[in-house]
């Protein structure tokens, strides 16, 4: 596969760009066909060989729904720390590097939290730089990702180089996130891979205890232990983590969130300020209390992703315009606020633009799907999204992936009118402002409501 760079996808032709990954889907098909048993086993049984055409694309993609919480069926439980040793195998056998099976002796036959499971992989595996992440969703169920360094080097590139080229971002911005420093969630992983490669020497955490998976499974409320762990857990764990959630957790960090913007405030700094909805929120409901308006530097900036709890009674809308009344910039205009797209299952974030469009980055070939897993061929076209990732996805497993969002694609792969263009200015493929729709009835979408 040819070394281009990430950011050489911006400047690079669109027929040039269309044939280099075509090219580079084909290769990285066939390496991972011969080393990865799970990826093989499903294109095998869809009809598909290690040489795969462009009309065997649509039978490469997997869903993310389910890829990554497969161990679920095979193990019969949403607890791998209970069998440590066939979670191991199905790991084995998820991922295109070997895992030496004579290491598998150095497990514990059980473990009393999926944490002290996952930290175990890390320090057994240590040489092959494995880092675990999870994204529970609302279900509870956690997707489990591997990364490795090089993975890990790929996703910061493509986050380090969507901030910089949608928001702006530079070193002199203090970055401050609403969220644990502490935790295994993707999403947090993510944005603190991005802000260190961007170079910020001010960053925050204002949450101020760790989240580990299974004080997430058990806050989300959906999935519990059986017998009396599990009654421990609804009964007593879980009223008890909302109510400290709502009672001294995001209000302590509400608290350090404000006054470090009034600090920023006070000292003309620029700010990039990183939540989810629910804990933007709590911000600017507590700003309105008091009755005070923040005013930053020129080239500040709120962010967000992950979406939305179920039955919040405000809508993103609604937050937004209470936000632009008690935070803005020093001329008194709201500050912007710009929702990220992504999934724990993938190493790129879709920014939004000024026009609120989500611009996906030029390296991945993404496309709509329609009601038969095929590639819709129309410029502007409503279905699954569906992406393939063959130069940041890494080479743990290909990132050839059908997501569970139904979006509205300009200009997806394979198809181009340029008077579809974003009013932005910004070329290639975007998801159109408030198009997403998450078609799982919710179980598994988005992760930051349950930071």
């Amino acid at each position: 596969m040819d070394s281009y760079q990430l950011a050489d996808f911006w400047t690079m032709p669109l027929h040039q760009r269309e044939s280099v990954l075509l090219q580079a889907i084909t290769e990285t098909h066939a390496w991972h066909f011969e080393r990865n048993k799970a990826y093989r086993y499903t294109v095998s049984a869809r009809g598909v060989g290690p040489a795969a055409s462009h009309a065997d694309l649509p039978r490469l993609l997997r869903p993310t729904a389910q890829t990554f919480k497969s161990y679920i069926d095979v193990l019969g439980t949403p607890f791998p720390q209970d069998q440590p040793l066939a979670f191991l195998q199905w790991l084995a056998d998820q991922l295109s590097v070997d895992l030496p099976p004579q290491r598998f002796a150095r497990f514990r036959p059980r473990y009393g939290s999926l944490e002290a499971l996952l930290h175990d992989i890390e320090q057994v595996f240590a040489d092959l730089g494995f880092e675990m992440s999870t994204s529970s969703g609302t279900s509870g169920r956690a997707t489990i990702i591997v990364q490795d360094q090089a993975s890990i080097d790929k996703t910061t590139e493509s986050f380090y180089l969507a901030f910089q080229r949608y928001l702006g971002m530079q070193a002199d911005h203090r970055a401050i996130f609403i969220m644990p420093r502490q935790t295994r969630i993707a999403m947090v992983h993510m944005a603190s891979f991005s802000v260190a490669r961007v170079g910020f020497q001010r960053i925050h955490f204002t949450i101020p205890f760790p989240a580990e998976p299974d004080q997430v499974r058990i806050r989300s409320g959906r999935t519990f232990r059986v017998g009396w762990r599990g009654a421990v857990e609804r009964r007593v764990w879980h009223p008890f983590m909302n109510w400290m959630n709502d009672h001294y957790v995001t209000p302590r960090a509400i608290r350090q969130t404000i006054a470090l913007l009034k600090q920023a405030e006070a000292n003309h700094e620029k700010v990039l300020l990183f939540g989810g909805w629910l804990q933007l929120h709590a911000m600017a409901q507590e700003l309105d209390r008091q009755g005070h308006t923040i005013r930053l530097a020129p080239g500040s900036l709120l962010g967000t992703g992950g979406g939305l709890k179920e039955r919040y009674p405000f809508t993103p809308a609604q937050i937004r315009q209470d936000l632009a009344r008690v935070i803005q910039l020093a001329d008194g205009q709201p500050i912007p606020c710009r929702d990220v797209y992504g999934m724990a299952e993938g190493n790129w974030a879709a920014m939004q633009c000024a026009q609120e469009n989500y611009h996906l980055p030029p390296w991945l070939y993404a496309v709509a799907l329609d009601d038969d897993d095929q590639f819709q061929t129309k410029p502007d076209s409503t279905g699954l999204l569906a992406f393939f990732d063959p130069y940041s996805g890494g080479q743990l497993f290909p990132a050839f992936f059908k997501t569970a969002d139904w979006v509205r694609l300009i200009n997806g792969a394979g198809t181009y009118d340029p008077s579809r263009v974003c009013p932005c200015g910004e070329m290639g493929s975007y998801i159109v402002r408030e198009s997403i729709q998450r078609v799982d009835l919710l179980d598994e979408a988005g992760c930051a409501a349950q930071v």
